[in-house]
């Protein structure tokens, strides 16, 4: 074992739902394991022991948000506000582009709930998305928590919220290499017997932060980490997004957090809607005026990276004004591409697509990449020629991680494979010191996140 990290410190709480108990500090001599440890996907990317859940309450999380945003409005009346802008379709900039999305009035009954109650939102699991880290080591990836009502609750039936930070990378000079302390931090929770002591640790990861190596990592649940826009200003990276059954309705939607003061002063602290990413309009795929054009321009620039031979690395980056304010996976209008495409635009993906693959095979591909898409309507597609056929994977139909904490065939089968093998890959390139070359991707492959 080669050191390359002299050492972690970690201030851990006391195992248990967020309380008053005052934090344990340990100081954790920690080297980066070489070759590192094999990956388990349950303890190291996909977590829902419940000694971990009771470390994540719902309360807990959207506190230290309020807490670290300096925030004047409670969390109770945070959550209200933000379920409120449901019903919101035709103010605030919200669908400046009129792609259209409906007023749901059904979801604001969610704002009479008590989310931290008996009967409010329960953590499902904590998820490592270090593989949606930029090759440049830009920052460390994202780290999710991802919440469930129990139970439906007057007209919404299903309700889901999935809180997913960017961590900083603190040695950006260093590139992704700065990042390797977070790496290393979850491949050793495959090597960690004892749930509470995993549980203690993410509770730290999550809560207070890191130190490896003289260097800090924030904690992730930060309201910084969310996507926080301040006076004003433009949206920074990371996200909350929605997946909600109301009525006849199953929509994903996406969120970031905004104050009209600067950072550090006090002010209220609001959700506010944004576009849902890599999801562009149906209209961009199926009009002729200057808006459709420009996207289709840019589209068939995106067919090469639709083309992978491998299901973890289809990808595809559109742009921000071209994506809706909601993913429809049930309703009155789907987002499968290849029924909007226009005869111009099939034709135009004809003369660029190579690899034995249709028009309808890209378009399809294209549907992956959207929210409903992954969630619902491409269950099951045939995507055309790659490692052994390409089919997409099943969701557990309309989420992939279901209330009663089961993961779906999509995640246990592929997603979490890729994951695992990237987070190796990662780690045993640090250990011969390798450097991450940046050729514009992710380092799980794929096409990086739309800004914004």
């Amino acid at each position: 074992m080669r050191t390359l990290f002299t050492s972690i410190a970690i201030t851990t709480s006391v195992l248990g739902c967020a309380s008053d108990t005052p934090p344990v500090t340990e100081e954790l001599a920690q080297a980066l394991t070489c070759p590192p440890p094999t990956i388990d996907p349950l303890r190291s990317l996909t977590v829902t022991d419940k000694a971990v859940m009771n470390q994540f309450s719902f309360k807990k999380v959207m506190t230290q948000i309020s807490t670290s945003a300096n925030a004047t409005n409670t969390p109770t009346a945070m959550f209200q506000a933000w379920m409120q802008t449901f019903d919101d379709c035709t103010t605030k900039g919200i669908d400046p582009h009129h792609f259209g999305i409906p007023c749901r009035d059904e979801i604001t009954d969610l704002a009479a709930l008590d989310p931290f109650g008996a009967n409010g939102y329960v953590p499902l699991a904590v998820v490592n998305r270090f593989d949606l880290a930029p090759k440049s080591g830009a920052d460390c990836g994202e780290y999710r928590v991802v919440y469930g009502l129990p139970a439906g609750f007057e007209r919404v039936a299903r309700s889901l919220l999935i809180f997913e930070a960017r961590m900083p990378n603190p040695r950006t000079d260093l590139g992704l290499a700065g990042c390797a302390p977070v790496a290393d931090f979850w491949a050793e929770l495959s090597t960690e017997t004892k749930a509470g002591v995993r549980a203690q640790k993410l509770a730290t990861f999550y809560f207070t932060g890191l130190q490896a190596g003289g260097e800090t990592f924030e904690p992730v649940v930060s309201a910084s980490h969310y996507g926080l826009a301040t006076s004003g200003g433009a949206h920074a990276v990371g996200q909350i997004r929605t997946n909600m059954l109301g009525g006849q309705v199953w929509q994903l939607r996406e969120f970031k957090l905004g104050k009209p003061c600067a950072a550090g002063d006090p002010c209220d602290l609001s959700v506010q809607h944004v576009t849902v990413k890599t999801n562009p309009a149906n209209e961009v795929f199926a009009n002729s005026d200057q808006l459709a054009t420009d996207f289709q321009t840019k589209f068939l620039k995106q067919v090469p990276a639709l083309s992978s031979t491998d299901l973890a690395t289809i990808g595809m980056t559109t742009p921000n004004t071209d994506n809706e304010y909601e993913s429809v996976s049930l309703g009155a209008q789907d987002v499968v591409y290849r029924n909007f495409a226009n005869s111009t635009l099939r034709s135009e993906i004809q003369g660029v697509v190579s690899g034995g693959l249709s028009v309808d095979n890209v378009l399809d591909r294209a549907t992956t990449q959207t929210c409903a898409g992954c969630h619902q309507f491409s269950n099951s597609v045939n995507l055309g020629p790659g490692k052994q056929g390409l089919v997409w994977p099943n969701s557990l139909g309309f989420v992939q991680i279901s209330e009663q904490q089961a993961l779906s065939p999509a995640i246990k089968n592929v997603f979490l494979p890729h994951r695992a093998q990237v987070l190796n890959d990662f780690l045993a390139a640090q250990c011969t010191g390798q450097q991450t070359v940046d050729d514009g991707t992710n380092l799980g492959g794929g096409a990086l996140d739309a800004a914004n």
